[in-house]
């Protein structure tokens, strides 16, 4: 019972002590945060690349939040987007002590690998998940249209989102 407690207030900790998804700009390709690039006049490829703290929605958000502000910037009031993409991309950990050497078994019956050595099978493989978001989209003027769902109205995507986004460490 006390090794519940134990491991419930520690992972209560260890949450409390995880790092926020920063909106920022990507300082490389391969850095955690968002850039854009603008492809035609009206027309620009923007990506987030998040971390592994960063969840699948924090990534899609802070996309579309700085779609928006590209509309904006650029004197525009909606944006189209014309195709989007999210890809998962999974690695795996291992902590632990050394896995048995190759060949042997381990069970009830057999607490010892060969080779004098006791196996200890505590070793734990962690996945961790970061996502990157890119999307394609263009620009324009005037009202938005109320029939096209890939239509977003720059200034509600900005109003509506701006509470969710994280500018600097807590």
């Amino acid at each position: 019972m006390q090794r519940l407690i134990f491991g419930t207030v520690l992972a209560l900790v260890m949450a409390g002590c995880a790092s926020v998804p920063i909106y920022e700009p990507a300082l490389d390709k391969n850095d955690f945060g968002y850039s854009d690039q603008r492809i035609e006049e009206n027309r620009y490829r923007v990506s987030y690349n998040g971390d592994a703290s960063t969840p699948r929605a924090t990534v899609e958000n802070y996309l579309l939040y700085r779609m928006s502000e590209i509309t904006l910037e650029q004197d525009y009031d909606y944006f189209k987007v014309i195709n989007t993409d999210t890809e998962c991309h999974t690695e795996y950990h291992t902590t632990g002590d050394e896995p048995c050497p190759r060949g042997s078994q381990y069970g009830p019956a057999f607490p010892y690998c060969g080779y004098g050595y006791v196996c200890n099978p505590s070793q734990t493989i962690h996945e961790t998940k970061r996502y990157e978001a890119v999307a394609h989209m263009t620009l324009h003027k005037g009202e938005k249209p109320i029939d096209d769902a890939h239509a977003f109205s720059a200034r509600d995507v900005r109003e509506n989102l701006q509470d969710t986004i994280i500018r600097e460490k807590r």
